[in-house]
């Protein structure tokens, strides 16, 4: 292993600056006989990429990886300067580490250098020492990094053994109950009765265990919430599955873990029913969690607890006449709108049957039966014989019934009533005289509940007006959840019916870190989200103090955190939160919302207000990404079937050269105040690339600037099946997680069934991402990520561990993904990583990183 030698360690030097100190360090490493004088011009050139302060007193100055060359030998000095020197952000280094790396063997050394910064007066020590020896000491260690634990998934899964239900045994009623329960996990669970085991999550297989009263039956789970899965399933057979009560489980259940962010459930609101079944798993969860209110089962979407006032917004207004002249033509429309309704549900649940199978289905078959109940059709017949239009007949019936029903405390009933209602506004749809959009917020902060919300309504959103979000569907990465978490709004996704089944004005509590929404929540309930929240803010404080500390691994290996932006005021805000520059800006926003292009200066004063901001910090600039999905009036593009497979991206800007010269040319200008890299969207061939790259030479020759680096997303199957060729071209490679996602996929992330399934942590996608990094290693260049995957504590670890060198996150993650990384080993990532590419779900992927983190713990 490399060791740190006393002729290494330079003490009591003084510098009048940051440039003079780091050529004293170069000196140093030159006569140690490290580097060849060439390379200290590279150690200044990577101060204005990014700085190398890591705090606490300490810088480590290295060079740029194109300036390898000239290491001559892998090694480390120390110089020390007494009385600091300003370095970055207002801090004094006292002490800088020179790096010359041609291998690894200089990680152990920073292994021990990181953990010098955590003890302030180990650093200081350091700073006024007259004695090498303490400074090799501390550097040296004397021993190896501890290797990061493995988290080792159990075979087959955890089990508990439990009792069939009495009188009848696992019939249709406690069968449809235990799946209830279990479809609301990612986990993979088995109920095995003899020498036949069925899918917990099916109810027709349950049925053919043929398990009689008191039967034993063994549950076994597998996957990252099946501790959780276990936990519900043994209290659900404890309270008899809707029977009369059974045994409790003669096994305990392991403690469910704080899965930070899943809930316990996988979007437990869309997948079937709200009826007692569900209600019982809302009370195991809420029992679970600690909570005493009535609990709304979701995904986490975007972290954070709130407390506030609901307040429901619906995407339309539906008016109906009160009265009517012709009670037979009213009777004969609700006839044909109820008969309509049932269509569309007949054909809903066949799709999703086809997709996601019958459980998932059933929600369509509960609504059916709520359609079809024969008082609530004869008591609407009555109010159209006395007077009243179809529509208004069928609202007042449906309304009032809900109404009572969600009045009360029980959760069963109170879940009937959001079925109910939603089940209402269908018909009622079908009997509008009008329908118009209606989208309007009190002028207090409130906890918004919604049905879904489009990326622009969620953007337009005041993080002072609305506490938090939940919304009835929807997925963790769709773009909803992305902008959520970007504006730092706390979110709860695919909650189901019920998040819509909320006064205005009622009390309640949102945990986007568990994904659930709590309903009257009791003082006691209120009293543990203070002290949850309290910790969530002291970890945050921990975190925003350290945000300008690189994300250094315990074993040495750096990934830079990069920000993604949308507008030129966020460029400060990036610096301000610690982005160690712009991973993905996106330019599109000088584009929409307005009659005529921007022009050439218009743009150029936006970059290059961007540009200054970051101070030195590299920007990536992509270039214009839009396609017929979007409404821009003066490109006047046709309406496409399929606008994702469509002229977007790239394919635009060939299409419109007027426009992409435009913006190159602002570009170009830009870069001569900063390091400006440019980047496609959607590259998909290499003739688009050979196109675009001809063209911006072109443009930059014409206008006289210097060349700058070029890169390209990968976003698209077709461009990672060809990356070693796209490589040979271009500076560097940027994973698009989230349109890679749904090409590989084939899910559209907005696809209110598909979208809590468009996993970014899919081993499917994991792979091209995986193929996509070894092929820029090969062609010598860079990658990163600047999709939604790489700001998820999960998608962190993982695509650190596939190689990918920078994260481009939303302002509000830098902090904290910067936190995480420097609190674990790049080994342990990337053998997390080799084993999620083995893995067969993105749960289990989940599970997998979940495991390792707690091993590490």
């Amino acid at each position: 292993m490399l060791k740190l030698q006393e002729g290494n360690v330079w003490l009591g030097r003084a510098a009048a600056n940051k440039a003079e100190a780091i050529r004293t360090v170069g000196r140093a490493m030159v006569e140690s006989g490290f580097i060849e004088p060439g390379y200290i011009d590279s150690m200044l050139q990577r101060e204005q990429v990014a700085a190398t302060y890591l705090g606490s007193g300490i810088a480590i100055p290295h060079g740029l990886p194109a300036a390898r060359h000239l290491v001559r030998a892998t090694g480390i000095v120390v110089v020390q300067f007494p009385d600091g020197v300003a370095w970055a952000d207002g801090e004094r280094a006292r002490v800088a580490v020179g790096i010359a790396a041609r291998s690894d063997e200089h990680l152990q050394v920073l292994a021990n250098l990181t953990g010098v910064l955590g003890d302030a007066s180990a650093a200081a020590r350091l700073a006024r020492t007259s004695d090498p020896g303490e400074v090799i000491a501390a550097l040296n260690g004397g021993a190896s990094a501890p290797a990061a634990p493995h988290a080792v998934a159990p075979a087959g899964g955890t089990s508990i053994e439990v009792s069939s239900p009495s009188p009848h045994g696992l019939h249709a009623r406690p069968a449809t109950a235990l799946v209830e329960v279990a479809k609301r996990f990612r986990a993979e669970i088995a109920v095995r009765h003899g020498e036949k085991t069925a899918n917990g999550k099916s109810l027709v297989a349950l049925l053919g265990l043929g398990a009689v009263a008191g039967a034993r039956l063994t549950i076994t789970a597998a996957g990252e919430d099946a501790a959780a899965a276990l936990e519900a399933l043994g209290a659900a057979f404890a309270s008899g599955l809707g029977e009369a009560a059974a045994p409790r489980p003669t096994q305990a259940p392991p403690a469910p873990r704080d899965r930070g962010g899943n809930g316990g459930g996988n979007g437990g609101g869309n997948d079937g029913g709200n009826d007692e079944p569900r209600a019982s798993h809302a009370r195991t969860l809420a029992a679970t969690l600690g909570y005493e209110g009535r609990v709304v089962v979701g995904i986490s979407a975007s972290p954070g607890l709130v407390e506030g006032p609901a307040w429901a917004i619906q995407r339309e207004r539906v008016t109906v006449a009160e009265t009517a002249a012709d009670p037979a033509v009213q009777h004969r429309r609700l006839d044909q709108a109820l008969a309509g309704a049932a269509a569309d549900l007949r054909q809903l649940h066949d799709e999703l049957s086809k997709k996601a199978g019958a459980a998932k289905a059933a929600i369509f078959k509960a609504h059916l039966e709520l359609l079809e109940d024969p008082d609530l059709v004869a008591a609407a017949h009555d109010q159209v014989d006395a007077g009243h239009s179809a529509g208004w007949a069928w609202r007042k019936v449906y309304e009032e019934r809900a109404e009572g029903l969600a009045r009360l405390d029980d959760p069963l009933l109170a879940a009937r009533a959001a079925d109910l209602r939603d089940v209402g506004r269908r018909v009622l749809r079908l009997l509008a005289d009008a329908i118009e959009s209606a989208a309007s917020l009190p002028s207090h902060p409130v906890v918004l509940l919604a049905d879904d919300l489009s990326p622009s309504d969620t953007a337009k959103l005041d993080p002072k007006q609305v506490l938090g979000l939940c919304t009835a569907v929807g997925g963790a990465t769709s773009h909803t959840a992305i902008i959520a978490r970007s504006l730092d709004i706390p979110a709860v996704v695919a909650a189901g019916p019920a998040a819509l089944d909320v006064e205005d004005g009622q009390a309640c509590i949102l945990d986007g870190d568990m994904g659930v929404l709590v309903v009257r929540p009791t003082a006691r309930d209120r009293a543990r989200a203070e002290v949850r929240r309290g910790q969530v803010l002291e970890r945050r404080e921990a975190e925003r103090l350290d945000r300008y500390k690189p994300a250094i691994t315990r074993d040495g290996r750096r990934v830079e955190v990069v920000a993604n932006i949308g507008a030129p005021g966020e460029a400060q805000q990036a610096v301000d939160a610690g982005g160690e520059g712009v991973g993905l800006m996106r330019t599109e926003f000088l584009f929409l919302k307005r009659e005529s292009p921007p022009s050439e200066d218009e743009q150029a004063e936006a970059y290059t207000t961007m540009v200054r901001a970051l101070n030195g910090l590299p920007i990536i600039l992509r270039t214009l990404d839009i396609g017929g999905d979007k409404h821009v009036p003066y490109l006047s593009m046709p309406a496409e079937g399929n606008p994702f497979l469509g002229v977007r991206g790239v394919r635009l800007c060939l299409e419109r050269l007027d426009l992409f010269r435009t913006q190159l040319r602002a570009i170009f200008r830009a870069s001569r105040e900063g390091p400006v890299r440019l980047m496609y969207p959607m590259i998909s061939t290499v003739e688009e690339l050979a196109k675009a790259m001809a063209f911006t030479e072109e443009v930059r020759r014409e206008i006289g600037a210097d060349p700058i680096e070029i890169g390209i997303m990968i976003e698209v199957p077709s461009a990672v099946m060809i990356a070693d060729r796209l490589a040979r071209e271009v500076s560097f490679f940027s994973i698009g997680t989230n349109d890679l996602t749904q090409y590989v996929l084939a899910m559209d992330r907005q696809h209110p069934t598909l979208a809590s399934q468009a996993d970014g942590l899919h081993p499917a996608v994991l792979r091209m991402i995986e193929r996509t990094a070894a092929a820029a290693r090969e062609a010598g260049i860079w990658v990163g990520a600047c999709g939604g995957v790489a700001g998820d504590p999960a998608g962190t670890v993982v695509l650190a561990g596939l190689g990918l060198v920078e994260l481009s996150v939303s302002i509000p993650s830098i902090a904290a993904t910067k936190a995480l990384l420097r609190g674990i080993t790049m080994a342990g990532a990337e053998d997390v990583a080799r084993r999620a590419l083995a893995c067969g779900t993105a749960a289990e992927v989940r599970a997998l990183v979940q495991g390792a983190q707690e091993g590490a713990a």
